[in-house]
Parts: structure tokens; C-alpha cells; sequence
């Protein structure tokens, strides 16, 4: 039997109304959002994007991650 961890985002179908942790990896935010790797290293490196920097790793804060979205939405 294989210990493998999974990731809450392993299934793309992840909606607004799933559980998701409090932060998240940024190869987790490229499988939420279906972004390359690229695009996803530059929305964690914007003053106005809700992530940390802890050492080298960036994590994105989930809770704030919707409101960021629907603001990016209205500025259209």
C-alpha cells in the first residue's frame, strides 16, 4: 500500500465551496486555476496578490485568494 499524501487539489473541480487549507503551494495554485508556472510565479511576486514569502517558497493565502479574484473581475 503506497503512503502518498494527497493534495486537497488534486481534483481540478475544486470549487468556492470546497475546504481549502489556509495557504497553499503555488504548484497547488496552478492546478486551481489551470495556470502555467510562469503566470503562477508572477501573481506570488505582486505587492497587490495575497502571498507570503516563508525562506525561499512562496504560499498563497486561500482566504484572501477569492476576494483578490472577484477584484480582478470588476477591474476588467
Amino acid at each position: 500500500m503506497e503512503n502518498k499524501t494527497e493534495s486537497p487539489l488534486e481534483d481540478k473541480r475544486v470549487t468556492t465551496g470546497g475546504i481549502l487549507p489556509s495557504m497553499i503551494t503555488v504548484d497547488e495554485l496552478q492546478k486551481l486555476l489551470d495556470i502555467g508556472k510562469d503566470l503562477a510565479y508572477s501573481l506570488v511576486r505582486r505587492k497587490d496578490f495575497p502571498s507570503i514569502k516563508i525562506g525561499r517558497e512562496y504560499r498563497v493565502l486561500t482566504e484572501q485568494l477569492g476576494t483578490w479574484l472577484l477584484k480582478q473581475q470588476k477591474n476588467k
